[in-house]
């Protein structure tokens, strides 16, 4: 094969931190080369280097043999090089045509819009690479898999030959996954090159001819598939052995801590999401909803944190009557909450580590009254998160906004585990984190669960529910589903639970 993308001696730096490290890797014509590793390590850096969003301070890109220097996305489109997002970058207002033309409209005599010509060729791309996307439905009405299957045309009708995946299975289903397992392969055969970065060694093992694994802004090594196994692709990201799966022991559940009772929410737009939803949470139990994106868990989970009013339902904790309380007045009642959305709901991003570290707890928890924060309280509970849950900062004073997004997530988990609260309601809590990390959060979501503490895990990722949980419901159509208990249904039955397959 012939290498498409050669990088020598790549190194960034962000003041005194080294993002990448001379990182040299050849990436062949026509294949799948994957990049892995811990958060920090250098990927999403690396990747912006190749997709022209930065410059490196040393070392040199190679495209087809040909010395690259990228000043913007735009050359790097131009040397066909392209990036999907882990975040999808469309607008949602607009038809799916119109964001394919974003930025590379084509003109009719050099001042019109040629509509026509952008049609016919985005319906020759989909034909060529078996896609079927509604090019005339606004894209706010799409299902994440179709939005996906949006953003790979669009990056194919700017003629790129190197396509850069970040994280792109974090939102599917199983089925979602194999489809878009399908259309990469599809894109290899069809001569495209593509990278894939990821953080579940499962799929690696499954998509990738070569894997290239970075540890602390290194290359520490790069192997075929063949020649190695998920357990040892976990060692050389963390350097030591990781445990993949949860360790689950039998327990007893306590009473029931959360009774909820045909409960609806509607989202900001005042559509109704959940729909008429009911079930309990006893003490001690870890409660999974599992479901594909839009389908209601974010309505749940802020209706039962007080962040969503509801329409209609009750909502009863510890036996009180709570649906008429704000989040500060839940807070109170020891429930916890870690949001999907770090960056918007998480955290205030002008803001300090120690001041979001405090953030809903400074008047409940010893960091301040009224009046004063206790900054010192508050500066050794940050300190602590860093420790415990290994944010790689150098001080509580750093603005939030300068960590990455693996590190913010662990912040956040930090500031919710720590906390006494009796019921933690949680929305993929290990999205964007490494392996070593997700071993460390699971273990901690199974010690607060083995002390009494309610669990509701609302998690995109299927796995993590299948293995965390004690019992399992399926969100679908802002309805829930029963999944069974422990173990009790394979990965394709609670993925076909979660298409509406066998929702009666």
């Amino acid at each position: 094969m012939d290498v498409v993308l050669e990088l020598k001696g790549i190194t960034k730096r962000f003041g005194r931190l080294t993002a990448n490290d001379r990182i040299s890797l050849s990436v062949q014509k026509g294949s799948v080369h994957a990049i892995i590793g811990e958060n920090g390590a250098g990927k999403s850096t690396l990747m912006h280097v190749i997709s022209g969003l930065y410059r490196p301070d040393e070392g040199e890109v190679f495209v087809h043999g040909k010395k690259a220097d990228f000043k913007n996305p735009s050359d790097a489109s131009r040397a066909g090089i392209g990036m999907v997002h882990q975040e999808f970058m469309l607008f949602p207002e607009l038809s799916v045509l119109d964001n394919l033309m974003m930025g590379y409209e084509k003109r009719k005599w050099g001042m019109f819009l040629n509509r026509k010509a952008a049609r016919r060729h985005a319906e020759e791309l989909c034909q060529e690479y078996h896609f079927n996307i509604p090019l005339d439905e606004q894209v706010e009405n799409l299902s994440v898999s179709m939005l996906q299957q949006v953003e790979i045309v669009k990056i194919l009708y700017r003629g790129v030959d190197i396509i850069i995946f970040d994280e792109p299975t974090s939102v599917l289903t199983p089925q979602g996954i194999q489809g878009l397992f399908e259309a990469v392969r599809f894109l290899v055969k069809n001569g495209k090159t593509v990278l894939f970065i990821t953080h579940k060694l499962k799929e690696v093992m499954e998509i990738a001819d070569q894997i290239t694994v970075l540890k602390n802004g290194r290359c520490v090594g790069s192997v075929k598939p063949g020649e190695t196994d998920e357990h040892g692709l976990a060692a050389m990201m963390v350097g030591r052995e990781v445990i993949l799966t949860a360790q689950k022991e039998e327990k007893k559940k306590g009473e029931i801590l959360l009774d909820v009772r045909n409960l609806s929410v509607p989202d900001y737009e005042g559509r109704e999401k959940l729909k008429d939803v009911s079930f309990t949470l006893h003490r001690g139990e870890i409660l999974g909803i599992a479901g594909v994106a839009g389908s209601g868990q974010q309505e749940l989970a802020e209706g039962l944190f007080g962040l969503k009013k509801s329409s209609r339902g009750e909502i009863f904790f510890d036996g009180k009557n709570i649906t008429g309380l704000n989040c500060r007045e839940r807070r109170m009642c020891r429930i916890g909450y870690i949001p999907q959305d770090r960056i918007r709901e998480g955290i205030n991003r002008e803001a300090s580590l120690w001041e979001n570290a405090i953030m809903g707890y400074h008047r409940g928890k010893g960091s301040g009254n009224r009046f004063l924060l206790k900054r010192r309280q508050a500066m050794d509970f940050t300190e602590r998160i860093i420790r415990e849950f290994k944010v790689k900062a150098s001080s509580p004073g750093l603005k939030i906004q300068t960590l990455s997004g693996g590190n913010i997530q662990k912040l956040i988990v930090g500031r919710e585990f720590l906390q006494e609260n009796r019921l933690l309601i949680i929305e993929d809590p290990t999205r964007g984190i490494d392996i070593g990390a997700i071993e460390f959060i699971w273990k901690k979501i199974e010690s607060m669960a083995a002390s009494g503490a309610a669990i509701l895990l609302v998690s995109h990722e299927l796995h993590e529910v299948m293995e965390v949980s004690d019992r399992i419901l399926v969100m679908y159509d802002g309805k829930l589903y029963d999944a069974g208990e422990h173990g009790e249904k394979s990965e394709t039955e609670i993925g076909l639970l979660m298409t509406g397959g066998g929702c009666a």
